[in-house]
């Protein structure tokens, strides 16, 4: 009976694990009108007051797993950071009709950089020992939230830059894929 429940548990898990990836897909892999602005920011602050949240609710919960909860927020900001940083470095942006905002278009590229780094935080679920552990689990969420904190971050800073260097409206500058996001070719 134990088996069969668990084995529902990971198939719905792996339903809506799917769901998101294939929602998530679709939006990166068209392009897209991103403007400055209020609302630019909301997501960034929503998930960096989530993470705070999540390790509040952490610490309280278990206090004798700070190391790991350390240990997990640390490995998700230095994952999140290299995700936000290539994701953007293989985004093409163009000036957007509107002042004040660019056309970011994702690639295959870019989704599978957001693919590879929550594949790596469900392969820690496996690595880590006690990995399936509810208590484990805590840090490894907020690790994972984390990731996903600072990847938007990094990418709202750096999609900034793109806005304030292409987003007066009009023009043809265009940032290749392979090129740094600082270069632009004419």
């Amino acid at each position: 009976m134990q088996n069969s429940s668990f084995a529902t548990q990971s198939l719905i898990t792996l339903l809506i694990a799917a769901l998101v990836v294939f929602r998530f897909a679709a939006r990166e892999l068209k392009p897209r009108v991103i403007k400055s602005g209020v609302w630019f920011w909301a997501r960034p602050v929503i998930l960096a007051l989530l993470t705070l949240w999540l390790v509040w609710t952490t610490a309280t919960v278990d206090p004798a797993g700070i190391d790991e909860l350390v240990v997990a927020l640390i490995a998700g900001a230095v994952l999140g950071a290299i995700t936000g940083i290539l994701v953007v470095r293989y985004t093409t942006f163009t000036p957007a009709s509107v002042p004040n905002a660019v056309v970011a278009s994702g690639s295959r590229i870019t989704f599978g950089i957001w693919v590879a780094a929550f594949v790596i935080r469900f392969l820690a679920r496996y690595v880590v020992p006690h990995g399936a552990d509810p208590r484990t689990q805590l840090p490894m969420n907020s690790g994972t939230v984390a990731l996903v904190a600072v990847a938007f971050i990094v990418i709202a800073v750096l999609f900034q830059r793109a806005i304030t260097r292409y987003g007066r409206g009009g023009g043809t500058a265009v940032v290749s894929p392979a090129v740094a996001p600082t270069t632009v070719e004419q």
